[in-house]
């Protein structure tokens, strides 16, 4: 163990020495109204990074399905008197970006630009607005819900998305993360702009919000910052848990008719909860499985052994509560029934005989090879850090992080793959123009 400990030290000496990397230090501070607030100083470049991250993704929209999605959107549009025209022509005028985004745990707002005082005299105080004095104008309403609608036909027009929402209803049967971001035709044409209203009133509130901050600024500095754009947001309620998510009773296959030359075939269950302490031993696994490019199991024996798919993947999707583990692909419609069983019986043998010491010695070295690129940048290590504080892990996880790769064995993937991922609960999706169970 003493050995092993003096080569991690050692590695990340390596790391340091050799490229300038250096682990963040995470300074972390809560206002008044109970927004918790994380902040990275920088050296270097003059870039100023932030991340507001609001406990109002689409698993709070209960019967309204779409109100998340369409609030977020609504944001950045007309906000404290100024137009939408207004608002983006101010930010970018100084070479600011401003961006709103809804997902099914969370609703962001990104911001990013210089530190330079005249820059942020210009882009901080529509910052401001954006965040604590949105119109919610009926003329943007109005052409955003339009513009919503319009997106959730062109659904009908994607195989791909088609086949995602589809899984998703499946894997999530009777549970929020079921639904679509951006709802459904119907719900959102039901919308109206006090719903909206309503939905900002309720969830962005101090008791709902995360602040990641990450650039060239003084603590000092942050602080003024943080105090000037959020510290006036009431404090609100916190929004409720989202559910648990109930495991399947059993596997299911579901086909839907496309009219394409491939087929999009997806296969899933829900496993990966944040903070979970089988992340290492998954992660790793499944760089081998999935996770890895062209050099991952199923890569290999999907494309290069059977010429079934130029790509094939896996991944899991940590969320709130239990995230998807997916496996994913493309090919030829009268190929799918051989696809489907090809991709099947590698995760079956993977989950029955796990890892050789090859692939794990070699996932590990690649793993730790990319670790200093995910924080190569202002933009990298906020999304790396708000990554951390959302999902509970302690302000240390990234020292420790190379050590936890390391402690990942042949025999703790195993396990956790046979203990967490169960085959005869799994959803399979097809869509395209061939059916597997024909």
């Amino acid at each position: 163990m003493l050995n092993k400990l003096k080569g991690m030290v050692g590695l990340l000496a390596m790391l340091m020495s050799c490229t300038g990397f250096a682990l963040p230090n995470v300074e972390h501070w809560q206002l008044s109204n109970g927004a918790n607030v994380y902040f990275v100083p920088t050296t270097g470049l003059p870039i100023l990074d932030v991340q507001l991250m609001f406990d109002a993704g689409s698993a709070h929209d209960g019967s309204q399905l779409g109100q998340a999605a369409l609030t977020s959107a609504l944001l950045d549009e007309s906000a404290g008197g100024l137009t939408a025209q207004q608002v983006a022509e101010n930010i970018e005028s100084v070479g600011a970006q401003l961006s709103t985004s809804a997902s099914r745990d969370f609703s962001s707002i990104t911001y990013r630009s210089l530190t330079d005082e005249k820059v942020l005299a210009t882009a901080w105080p529509v910052f401001i607005n954006v965040v604590n004095s949105p119109d919610f104008s009926s003329t943007d309403f109005n052409r955003l819900k339009q513009r919503i609608l319009l997106s959730i036909k062109q659904r009908e027009e994607s195989p791909g998305t088609l086949a995602q929402l589809a899984l998703y209803e499946q894997i999530y049967e009777g549970h929020p993360y079921k639904n679509p971001i951006q709802g459904t035709e119907k719900t959102v044409t039901e919308l109206n702009v006090e719903d909206v209203r309503r939905y900002y009133q309720q969830y962005y509130v101090g008791k709902n919000l995360t602040v990641v901050m990450v650039g060239g600024v003084t603590r000092q500095a942050a602080e003024k910052l943080v105090n000037d754009l959020v510290g006036k947001l009431k404090t609100g309620v916190k929004a409720a848990q989202i559910p648990a998510v109930l495991d399947r009773s059993e596997a299911l296959q579901l086909h839907k008719d496309y009219p394409s030359q491939q087929t999009h075939l997806l296969y899933a269950t829900p496993v990966l909860k944040h903070n979970d302490p089988d992340y290492f031993a998954l992660h790793v696994g499944n760089h081998i499985l999935g996770g890895s490019g062209f050099s991952s199991r199923i890569v290999k024996e999907i494309r290069e052994e059977r010429g079934l798919a130029y790509s094939a993947y896996s991944y899991f999707n940590a969320m709130r509560q239990k995230g998807p583990f997916l496996l994913g692909l493309q090919t030829k419609n009268e190929r799918v029934a051989e696809a489907s069983t090809a991709l099947k019986e590698t995760l079956k043998t993977f989950i029955t005989e796990g890892p050789t010491e090859e692939e794990l010695l070699a996932s590990k070295k690649n793993i730790r090879g990319g670790f200093a690129l995910k924080l190569d940048s202002n933009k990298k290590l906020m999304s790396v850090i708000s990554g951390i504080v959302v999902s509970g892990r302690s302000l240390d996880y990234l020292n420790n992080y190379l050590q936890n790769i390391n402690d990942v064995t042949l025999a703790s993937i195993k396990d956790a793959f046979q203990r967490r991922v169960d085959m005869e609960k799994m959803v399979m999706v097809t869509v395209g123009n061939s059916d597997i169970k024909k």
